[in-house]
């Protein structure tokens, strides 16, 4: 029986949203596939990962060194949301380097597997199209673009969902069990039968179009037409035991080591019309932060930035509530941040006081000093942790 392994994150883990109403998949999209197409799955996607090994996760380049890609036949590949979404954002030529390293490492275990490549579904985490922009400066269809581009550079076939979009900003609540990521679990089952459709579709002329250096096919999504010579089966031996976090295939000791965690800069809060767009920008960034040095997904933390038009009250409540948030988050993940700023006072997140007075310059002053010291006290706390990395 053919025998698939599946790669990927929270998407092909399973998961539907963060409460009790979206537990996991079931099936999963790689069981689902495995069912449609009478074969054995080996799901090893893990929440959280992505393409580019830059925050020291489990990603893409971690985990194939843990498999023999002999055992299989068959791998599909499906990250990229979190290296467009989350802190540190994945830059395009770190997207390409893990995917040509790691893809040559598969092969090199077995010159005639046969990967398939997912393209993320959309994330409205950032925006409300795939135009959205980073914190890195990096849109939505820029990152997507990357991985598309270079499956069709390293000959394999990849299924973008831009093609006929089953996920929208429109129907986002209904088809995401959180409203921006995670696609509920009627959604997942569609994707499942999209994706065995495509992979069955493609797998009878897989080895004379992608092994054998044939034009592609351009009877599925994500496919392109471009003809590329490229001959698998020669692929030399490589020992990735000695593979690093860059991609690259030298020793350990050689490595120069970079900081684990990036420090985080707060705006300071000038003026009221500055309130909203920089209240959002900072509290994005210490949860980033926060969710960085506990190496989980800012996704789960449930928080969304929302925009108003007038100071009324719905404004004032945004702001407690997500100061609130901020405080509760930080126990839950961190425990406690507190630290001397270095003149004898103790500072921390979870000490933001939410801004309670009616009176918008005291409302602006409240929230300056409690980001200055949460600003203060992570960046301590990260200082402490590279120091030790």
């Amino acid at each position: 029986m053919t025998k698939l392994i599946v790669l990927g994150d929270s998407i092909m883990w399973g998961t539907t949203g963060f409460d009790t109403a979206h537990p996991r998949a079931n099936p999963t999209i790689p069981d689902a596939i495995g069912t449609t197409l009478g074969w054995t799955v080996d799901n090893q996607a893990i929440g959280g990962t992505r393409w580019a090994d830059v925050d020291n996760k489990d990603n893409f380049l971690e985990q194939i060194v843990k498999f023999n890609f002999k055992n299989y036949e068959v791998a599909l590949l499906g990250y990229g949301i979190n290296d467009f979404d989350d802190f540190p954002n994945s830059s395009p030529k770190q997207i390409t380097s893990a995917m040509s390293t790691g893809i040559a490492k598969m092969r090199s275990d077995n010159p005639t597997i046969r990967i398939y490549i997912e393209l993320p579904t959309p994330s409205f985490a950032k925006g409300s199209d795939d135009g959205a922009v980073n914190e890195a400066g990096y849109s939505q269809r820029q990152i997507y673009d990357t991985i598309k581009d270079e499956a069709t550079t390293l000959k394999l076939p990849s299924y973008d969902w831009r093609d006929n979009p089953l996920i929208t900003y429109s129907n986002r609540e209904q088809t995401l069990g959180d409203g921006q990521i995670h696609p509920v679990n009627a959604i997942q089952q569609q994707m499942a039968a999209r994706l065995a459709s495509w992979i069955k579709s493609v797998e009878p002329t897989y080895n004379a179009t992608y092994l054998s250096g044939k034009s592609a096919s351009s009877t599925f999504a994500g496919s392109s037409s471009a003809s590329v010579t490229v001959d698998h089966t020669n692929t030399p031996s490589i020992d990735w035991s000695t593979l690093d976090n860059s991609g690259s295939n030298q020793s350990s000791t050689t490595m120069t080591a970079t900081p684990k965690f990036d420090k985080i800069s707060l705006e300071t809060i000038n003026a009221t019309s500055e309130l909203n767009s920089k209240f959002n920008s900072n509290v994005s960034k210490i949860i980033n932060a926060i969710c960085q040095i506990a190496g989980v997904n800012a996704a789960e933390v449930g928080w969304t930035a929302k925009s108003f038009t007038l100071l009324n009250r719905a404004f004032r409540n945004y702001l407690i509530e997500t100061v609130l948030l901020l405080r509760q988050t930080t126990i839950d993940l961190l425990g406690s941040t507190e630290i001397d700023d270095g003149n004898g006072n103790l500072v921390s997140v979870e000490a933001m006081t939410p801004p309670t007075s009616l009176i918008i310059g005291d409302v602006i002053a409240s929230l300056n000093t409690g980001f200055k010291n949460a600003q203060t006290a992570l960046n301590l706390l990260i200082d402490n942790l590279n120091q030790s990395y």
